[in-house]
């Protein structure tokens, strides 16, 4: 064997690697497009669910010296809370305040939205901005499908013929 026969060989496997890497890459988006496809999904037909089994929300409060919650205010419509993220160090709105909890949640107009709280001695107060599926994923993971799987599931439980054509999407998407 030659120094050009392996040469040869060398720069091939170089291009059939170069070539995998960038099918995976492409495989991967794809797959990622497909999640967040099968999120905004699950999120829509959730939404029918939320006046009955969602939680209202606070968006704003203040604490007393015993550390108890007075003078709440509350989001309109009701949520479900989907996933905790770590916090940011600040929130969007206000570079001044520290975010001390992040949640993405599901709104009853379907829309995901994230809730960053910022507390301080005496008054805790929040955001709620929208975020779209893809960003959610990428902040929250691909647990925000299985969250929202189980809510349904639970929320659901008689109806197996509903329950049955959720797993067989998720079959199909991630088999």
């Amino acid at each position: 064997m030659t120094t050009d026969e392996i040469e040869r060989g060398f720069a091939a496997l170089e291009e059939q690697i170069c070539a995998n890497r960038d099918a995976i890459v492409e495989a991967t988006e794809a797959v990622q497009k497909s999640e967040a496809v099968l999120l905004a999904r699950m999120a829509a037909t959730a939404a029918a669910i939320l006046p009955v089994a969602g939680l209202e929300v606070m968006a704003r409060g203040k604490v007393d010296g015993a550390g108890e919650m007075y003078d709440q205010v509350y989001y309109p419509g009701k949520m479900l809370v989907l996933a905790r993220a770590e916090p940011m160090p600040f929130r969007p709105d206000n570079p001044e305040k520290a975010v001390t909890d992040q949640f993405c949640v599901l709104k009853e107009d379907g829309t995901l939205a994230e809730l960053m709280y910022s507390t301080d001695t005496v008054l805790v107060d929040s955001l709620l901005a929208p975020i779209a599926p893809e960003d959610a994923l990428g902040v929250y993971g691909p647990e925000l499908i299985f969250m929202l799987y189980r809510a349904l599931r639970q929320y659901l439980e008689g109806q197996e013929t509903l329950i049955d054509a959720l797993r067989t999407t998720l079959e199909y998407l991630h088999g």
